[in-house]
């Protein structure tokens, strides 16, 4: 948290700097460049302030919304209320600008304040600019080439601007590659040369305190689309994202930085009126990858302060990260901050590692298409990943999150997906040390290799105690990763609930109670103040996180009802005879119809024992999850802006409807329950 004497000289400064730039900027091309190098400087410091809070990974609103008292949220707002410097950055120092100098400095300060631009409306209605950034990605001298690279990954972000230029990414994306590779190459002499001349300061001494290293062992999320032609894209992933049609109402070569409508709800839809800034007002829109339903990132977890996250250790190969870094000193803390939030947010000078991020950020968002599926492939794509995915080779938490997030959009391909199960990429994943923001990029890889079928089952199929860690790294995302990692862990066992081996592994490892804590644990629950205190993205993000958790809890009780059903048939084809009943294989996805889940409790009810004895439903009991549910109901219904009302309702009815098929499910609906009434005070009823 920056102090207040810190806030206002930050402001003053860039205010200072602004005004500079108003006498200057018809002045020579040094003066202008020193003030945007400065500025860039200053955003520079700012960003890596901001990120020291440990603010969630995937949450792509504007910092200032994310955070409304963080300094980097401030200074974009000034930025941006500015139209004559930001329009002059766009249209004369990047568009019009023959100078290599003004130019590079211009994309590094439109690098650096991409967490608040809309990107549709530089780079959709800024017509030449995507081409002069091909061009220079491809052409130009160091730092100008990779600032050029940064920007076309947010280009590309932008489905049709991707489909639009698929001729320069199909020439671009191998170029990329290589560079990774030679980038790779050097990193790995570098490592060799001083290891010869120094083997005692070599860089492959451990990072961690002797105790930390003996723990270790060893160390090896928008819309999906394929592409089918050159015409269309064939969604093949959980959600596609509709793009709100942008309207034009300014002169052709001016671009407005004025503050966006209070009705926008998406970073990614276009604004009514030219925008460069991502929207600070409107409540939730962190565009999730969800289920059919569509669901969206929950916001980043504001109690989340430096001060806990600071405190607490590295977490190898044990399932609990409480050890705390009070053990550690200081200087021990500055050696483990690359690993848990990073610390180098500053473009210039410019080192291999941000040069690695900027390019794995370009290929990201073009990891989906099938189109390039051979060429990632052919250049050897996973066996870089690999790399980037050991902190030890990479010293730097947000190269491996950035190639994490390429990892996820590849793992939407069966193929590519098939090979990185083989190829012990599952270990490879769970070797990545938590608490960190690659452990948070680690949650979209495993959602995604949940949705992923029949890489799913290949998952299935590893050594039992491989599948165990996947279970038991899952459920330690649920409770203590980001909002956005507990929100992927949520999807994965919803989705993966249909394999019974995973089912099994949830139960042995207390799934069920880590689950239901995430609905217990809501203010929104709390019958004092009902979240009064709470914030309109706070809000939203407590109605979704009880949306999925109870879609979750629905497919966790339709897998165990299947369960149940064959057992009770086992049992009376023991006692009565009749053609034998065959379990589905562990590994293989079972899933049902609302239909067949009706004809299973149907099934219970008419042929089950009178005592039914149902573990789940048991577990479900002692937790007091009923009355939770009832009061859960009870709220919903008056959620009368949340678009996923209905749909909470209709998972905790499914829910409750289940476990009927248990007499004492049925009593403890028949007992009266604390709910609340039109002006918030507690009511009992039936």
């Amino acid at each position: 948290m920056a102090t207040a004497s810190a806030t206002v000289d930050s402001k003053a400064e860039l205010t200072a700097l602004l005004e500079q730039w108003e006498r200057e900027q018809q002045g020579n091309t040094q003066e202008l460049i020193n003030i945007l190098t400065k500025i860039s400087e200053l955003v520079e410091k700012e960003t890596e302030v901001y990120h020291k809070a440990d603010p969630d990974p995937f949450d792509d609103r504007h910092p200032g919304r994310a955070d409304p008292e963080c300094m980097l949220g401030h200074l974009l707002k000034i930025l941006f209320k500015n139209d004559e410097f930001m329009n002059t950055l766009v249209n004369s120092y990047v568009m019009t600008s023959r100078e290599f100098s003004l130019n590079a400095a211009a994309c590094r300060l439109l690098q650096n304040i991409m967490p608040g631009l809309e990107t549709a409306v530089v780079f959709q209605e800024k017509e030449g600019i995507v081409e002069r950034l091909f061009k220079w990605a491809q052409e130009a001298e160091q730092p100008l080439r990779i600032y050029a690279t940064g920007l076309l990954a947010g280009a590309m972000e932008n489905q049709d601007i991707a489909a639009n230029y698929r001729e320069e990414n199909s020439v671009l994306v191998p170029l990329m590659l290589h560079r990774l590779r030679e980038l790779q190459d050097k990193d790995a002499e570098s490592r060799r040369e001083i290891k010869r001349s120094s083997p005692r300061k070599s860089l492959s001494e451990p990072l961690l305190p002797l105790d930390e290293e003996a723990v270790d062992g060893g160390f090896e999320d928008k819309p999906f689309s394929q592409s089918k032609n050159s015409d269309e894209k064939e969604a093949v992933g959980p959600q596609e994202d509709a793009e709100v049609p942008f309207s034009s109402v300014e002169p052709e070569n001016e671009l407005s930085f004025r503050f966006s409508s209070p009705h926008r709800t998406s970073s990614r839809a276009n604004s009514a009126v030219k925008t460069m800034m991502k929207p600070m007002s409107a409540p939730g829109s962190l565009t999730h990858p969800g289920m059919s339903d569509g669901s969206s990132y929950l916001r980043r977890r504001m109690e989340r302060d430096s001060a806990r996250t600071s405190k607490q250790k590295l977490n190898f190969s044990l399932p609990e990260p409480e050890r705390n870094f009070s053990e550690l000193s200081n200087s021990s803390w500055s050696e483990m901050s690359p690993w848990v939030i990073g610390n180098n947010y500053h473009l210039d000078p410019l080192t291999p590692e941000i040069e690695q991020r900027l390019i794995l950020q370009y290929l990201t968002p073009l990891g989906e298409y099938q189109e390039l599926l051979a060429v990632f492939m052919q250049m050897g794509a996973r066996e870089l990943l690999m790399h980037y995915m050991d902190l030890k080779q990479t010293n730097d938490v947000q190269l491996t999150f950035e190639a994490l997030k390429y990892l996820a959009s590849l793992l939407l391909h069966k193929k590519f997906a098939a090979e990185f199960v083989a190829h012990g990429g599952v270990q490879k994943l769970l070797e990545i040390p938590r608490p960190s923001m690659a452990a948070t990029g680690v949650s979209l890889c495993l959602y995604y290799l949940a949705y992923n079928q029949d890489a799913m089952e290949r998952v299935c199929m590893l050594p039992h105690s491989v599948l165990s860690d996947v279970v038991g790294y899952t459920l330690w995302l649920l409770e203590c990763s980001h909002a956005s990692g507990c929100c992927h862990a949520t999807m994965f066992f919803s989705i993966s609930f249909s394999f019974r081996a995973v089912l099994e592994l949830f139960d042995k490892q207390d799934g069920l109670r880590r689950l239901v804590n995430l609905i217990s644990t809501l203010e929104i629950l709390n019958p004092e103040d009902q979240g009064a205190l709470l914030s309109d993205d706070e809000i939203f993000s407590s109605r979704q996180r009880a949306k999925h958790t109870c879609m979750a809890l629905r497919r966790y009780f339709e897998a165990h009802l299947a369960i149940k059903v064959e057992q009770v048939k086992q049992s009376l084809q023991r006692t009565e005879g009749g053609a034998p009943i065959h379990s589905q294989p562990y590994y293989k996805a079972v899933s049902y119809s609302r239909e067949q889940v009706v004809e299973m409790m149907e099934f219970l009810i008419e042929y089950g024992p009178l005592r039914l004895y149902w573990e789940p439903a048991e577990v479900f009991h002692k937790l007091s999850c009923v009355q939770l549910l009832l009061q859960l109901i009870s709220i919903a219904c008056d959620w009368r802006t949340y678009y996923g009302r209905s749909d909470t309702v209709r998972y905790a009815l499914d829910i409750l409807s289940i476990l009927t098929v248990v007499p004492k499910t049925q009593l403890l609906l028949s007992e009266p329950v604390a709910v609340f009434d039109e002006g918030g005070s507690s009511v009992s009823t039936v």
